[in-house]
């Protein structure tokens, strides 16, 4: 583009500096992480058609006639204090360098682009790292990903930083009288093989534990459960992938067959109804959030359930405002009416369906009146909302942790899925349940067997007969039977039980509730090992640190929310001291006596497709730039749509569940009848 020719061949100055010029245009050097230099505009109109059609913003417009006509923020102000949500759209767009970003993009040419994958939230984003002689000058969002689109938030285009900040880790740490000291890699893996043995043999596999990362790519997780099943003999394996998610996994595995989203976010351009329940994808999930923004603004029928006005519910055809905790009775009240009113899809529901009828029973017992109650919502427009989804040529529902992180967390998923049987809105493009997970490889740490009931592929850890899979393939034995979620690893620490534990990038002094308590049960252990890129609360009470690489260092599968596996990319080579976290897992194996190569995707990703059978086509070299989306067959062909013809459970299966009130609410509600929702904010969340 012109700013990227003119850089290339030198053009610098400006050749015609007489006369009436907008050389004197002030810089607007406001934002943290944009330029606007307006003296570069040609007026052409691209940065405001990117604000407005990509992001939704509508920050950027055309001011004055003439001559004088011009680019401004809002009404007139500094980039700073507009509206501006720092997406870059406008600065990627702009040919001209007139919006540009402070990290050079558009004035330097990298001497290397490296297609990679963000590290942040659940979306999945497909990024452009530009470096030169090794150092990352910019990013910028490639315009053919399926993902994305040529669009990215700020975090995934700015937010890269970190990467060879003066405070990561450079060098393994190993406690010694009170202090962190720094230690050879041969040291740090001797000592912790050593004490690991030690304490197996003492106590028993069942006093070690492992906290995997859904930071972490798919191969550097199953390397982590095999290690914790494989090499330590115990199924104390779990993530935060399971705390926040097992819900939707559960219900929609009860439901449907298989826990996964079961259409893509592309499939917004055939929907004509979005359903949003407890999730606030503008701040959390920023890309997924602009589509569905723009989908509300389209005209096209958006319905969204949340205590709080969010952002997209300022845009919705309905907005539910329900009180916190009572998302069941709100969902019962979109069956009833759907049921009492004859909105329902008989012919779905006769063919590919069972236990309507009991659960149609239950559903018209419930007194509308007493659910308007509990919810706070008015009966009309429940049945607005309601109707408007189920007469929908095609409705696709979208919901996130306010959902799941409830005590009915798992029955409103499977409510969730009764909407969609009902309603016949699956199997089709524009249609389906679409959990919008977390971080950016939650799908992948929970499908790599990050659980300490299932392994990797869901398979269940009580099945004997499972366990001869994977005894197959790692050539040991592994155990049977549940292994401690991660409450249960404070419980066991406290009281004496658990001695070892072992974190790769989970920092849970910060995240776990409690933390005087978590502090305590951390402080109870003989070992603890942590994998890290810095320091956190948690390292401080560490007794060894290994220090980790980056997403940008290392390469490695994500999957996404909706279920594409794809490629990330090592831009540059990991800092000096550090090595990746798949790579370590790999060498402490080693270290304890089950050999293992060095690490690199490839090897695990065949290891995996021969375990786990909806990854059974997934090759590294074959997945591309765009990724697949399981489940792969192994002919390579991947899967968009889940349950077009059948349901992985054979016939989809209806639940019921009535609301109850929240024990705390029972014990507490009537001295502290306030109740606090927290919420997500764009800069801070997946940070």
């Amino acid at each position: 583009q012109l700013q990227d020719v003119a850089a290339q061949v030198g053009i610098r100055k400006v050749r015609y500096p007489e006369g009436k010029t907008h050389l004197d245009r002030q810089k607007d050097l406001s934002h943290p992480y944009m330029t606007s230099d307006l003296s570069k505009c040609i007026n052409c109109y691209r940065c405001v058609r990117a604000c407005d059609e990509i992001q939704g913003q509508f920050v950027l417009s055309m001011a004055g006639r003439g001559f004088d006509n011009r680019i401004i923020k809002g009404s007139d102000v500094s980039f700073f204090e507009s509206d501006c949500v720092s997406c870059g759209a406008c600065a990627q767009a702009c040919p001209t360098s007139a919006i540009s970003d402070v990290f050079e993009s558009k004035s330097v040419v990298g001497t290397d682009i490296t297609r990679t994958v963000c590290t942040y939230c659940g979306v999945g984003c497909n990024l452009e790292v530009s470096t030169v002689n090794g150092v990352i000058k910019s990013i910028q969002a490639p315009l053919d990903a399926e993902v994305n689109g040529g669009h990215t938030c700020l975090k995934g285009r700015y937010a890269f930083g970190f990467y060879n900040h003066e405070d990561r880790i450079r060098t393994p740490l190993i406690r010694k009288d009170g202090e962190l000291v720094e230690a050879t890699w041969d040291e740090a893996f001797e000592f912790v093989a050593t004490k690991l043995h030690d304490i197996k043999a003492k106590h028993g596999p069942d006093s070690i534990a492992g906290i995997s990362s859904a930071r972490c790519t798919n191969e550097e997780n199953y390397l982590m459960q095999k290690f914790i099943r494989a090499v330590i003999g115990t199924n104390n394996i779990d993530c935060c992938a399971r705390v926040c998610h097992s819900p939707t996994a559960l219900g929609m595995q009860r439901t449907f067959g298989t826990g996964a989203a079961t259409n893509s976010i592309d499939d917004l351009k055939d929907a004509t109804c979005i359903l949003v329940i407890g999730a606030n994808p503008t701040d959390g999930h920023p890309v997924t959030g602009a589509k569905l923004k723009q989908f509300a603004m389209s005209g096209k029928t958006t319905i969204v359930i949340d205590p709080r006005r969010t952002e997209l519910a300022k845009y919705a055809t309905y907005h539910l405002p329900l009180r916190p905790g009572t998302n069941v009775a709100m969902l019962n009240m979109f069956l009833y009416y759907i049921i009492s009113e004859g909105a329902e899809d008989s012919r779905f529901i006769a063919d590919r369906t069972e236990g309507y009828d009991a659960m149609k029973a239950e559903i018209l017992s419930l007194d509308m009146d007493e659910m308007s109650r509990i919810t706070g919502v008015d009966k009309q427009l429940a049945k607005d909302a309601a109707l408007a989804y189920a007469r929908a040529k095609n409705a696709m529902s979208f919901h996130g942790l306010g959902v799941t992180e409830h005590s009915q967390g798992t029955f409103t998923v499977m409510l969730i899925a009764d909407l969609a049987m009902i309603t016949g809105n699956i199997g089709r493009r524009g249609v389906g349940v679409n959990p919008l997970r977390g971080q950016n490889n939650v799908q992948g740490a929970a499908d790599m067997g990050c659980q300490p009931h299932q392994g990797a592929g869901y398979m269940s850890s009580y099945d004997p007969e499972m366990n001869k899979k994977y005894e197959l393939h790692y050539g040991r034995s592994v155990p049977v039977g549940k292994g401690l979620k991660i409450p249960e690893m404070w419980d066991s620490a406290l009281e004496g039980g658990l001695k070892a534990l072992w974190l790769m990038g989970e920092d849970v002094v910060q995240t776990d509730p409690n933390t005087q308590r978590v502090m305590k049960a951390l402080d109870n252990l003989e070992l603890l090992v942590i994998q890290e890129i810095f320091h956190t609360e948690t390292t401080k009470h560490a007794d060894v640190v290994f220090p980790a690489a980056s997403f940008l260092e290392k390469s490695g599968t994500f999957t996404n929310g909706e279920r594409r596996i794809q490629r990330v990319n090592a831009v540059v080579e990991p800092l000096p001291g550090t090595k990746p976290d798949g790579q370590i897992i790999c060498e402490i194996m080693t270290y304890m006596g089950f050999e293992q190569p060095d690490y690199h995707p490839s090897w695990v990703l065949e290891e995996v497709s021969k375990i786990v059978p909806f990854f059974a086509g997934v090759k590294w070299d074959e997945l591309g730039e765009q990724g697949k989306q399981w489940p792969v067959q192994p002919d390579g062909t991947d899967t968009k749509i889940l349950h077009q013809e059948d349901f992985k459970r054979g016939k989809g299966k209806f639940h019921f569940e009535n609301w109850r009130e929240s024990e705390e609410v029972l014990e507490h509600g009537k001295d502290y009848p306030y109740i606090i929702t927290t919420n997500r904010e764009l800069e801070h969340y997946n940070c």
